[in-house]
C-alpha cells in the first residue's frame, strides 16, 4: 500500500507521515509514505505514469499547486485512487465532492481526529472481494474488474463494453440482463441504448453525461432523475 502526504508545512507533513507509519504498523500492514511539500510534483508523478498510490493525504490551501487543483488533475488520470483533504477551515469542505474526496481531517482537530478517518480509510482500501463481470466472447471467457468499466452500450443484439484503457470488448446478450446484474455495484442505465459506471462521471449536463475520458454519452429525459440520483450516491 502505497501512501501520498502533500503539505506545504514541514511538520504538519512530518506529523502525518509518522502517524500513517505507526498506524500501518498496528493494522499489521505492509505500506510506504513519500511526501510532497506541493501539489505539483505530485500531479506530475501521476501524469509520468508512476502515480500508483492507494491514498494521498492533501492539503487545500498550499501556496503554489493548491490541493483543490492538484486533486481535479490528479482525478483526469486515476479515478480510483482515494483522498482525503487534510484543511485549517471547514469552508473547503464542500469542494471535495468535485474530486470525490473520501473524508477530510480538520488540521486543528488532528491529534484526535487522525485515527478515525485513518481507519476509515483502511477498512475500505482493505475490502475484500472485488467485482467482476464474465462474459463468453467467441471462444473465450472474459472476466473484467468493474471497477475498469466505463459502460455498456447495447448495438441491436451485440453489448460492447468500454474500458478506461480504451480496450473494447463485445459480445451478445440483452442490456437489460447485464443491468439486473450490475445494478447494486453503482452502474445506472442513463439511456436505452447505455448502461454506465456511475463512479466514472466526470459532471453532468441536460441530455447528456461526461464520463473522466472525456467521452460524452446520451441521457434519457425519463431516466434524468435516476442518472444523477446514481452519480451523487457514487461520490459517497
Amino acid at each position: 500500500m502505497k501512501i501520498a502526504v502533500c503539505d506545504d508545512e514541514k511538520e504538519i507533513r512530518e506529523y502525518l507521515a509518522r502517524r500513517v507509519t505507526d498506524a500501518l504498523a498496528a493494522a499489521d500492514l505492509d505500506g510506504s509514505v513519500e511526501c510532497f511539500s506541493d501539489g505539483e510534483p505530485l500531479v506530475q508523478r501521476y501524469m509520468s505514469g508512476n502515480g500508483d498510490f492507494s491514498l494521498i493525504l492533501l492539503d487545500i490551501t498550499m501556496k503554489n499547486c493548491d490541493g483543490l487543483t492538484a486533486a481535479k488533475r490528479i482525478r483526469e488520470l486515476d479515478a480510483d485512487v482515494m483522498i482525503v483533504f487534510v484543511t485549517a477551515s471547514a469552508e473547503y469542505v464542500f469542494s471535495g465532492y468535485e474530486v470525490r474526496a473520501f473524508r477530510y481531517i480538520l488540521k486543528p482537530e488532528l491529534k484526535n481526529g487522525f485515527e478515525g478517518v485513518f481507519r476509515d480509510c483502511l477498512k475500505e482500501l482493505t475490502k475484500s472481494g472485488e467485482v467482476h463481470f464474465s462474459f463468453q466472447t467467441g471462444n473465450q471467457t472474459v472476466s473484467l474488474n468493474i471497477k475498469d468499466i466505463l459502460y455498456f452500450e447495447s448495438d441491436r443484439r451485440k453489448i460492447i463494453i468500454k474500458c478506461s484503457s480504451d480496450k473494447e470488448y463485445s459480445f451478445y446478450s440483452k442490456l437489460d440482463k447485464v443491468e439486473a446484474e450490475l445494478k447494486k455495484n453503482d452502474f445506472v442505465r442513463c439511456h436505452q441504448s447505455f448502461l454506465i459506471n456511475a463512479k466514472k462521471i466526470s459532471s453532468l449536463k441536460q441530455g447528456e453525461v461526461m464520463l473522466i475520458n472525456g467521452e460524452t454519452v446520451p441521457i434519457s429525459k425519463h431516466r434524468a432523475k435516476e442518472t444523477n440520483e446514481a452519480f451523487l450516491w457514487a461520490l459517497r
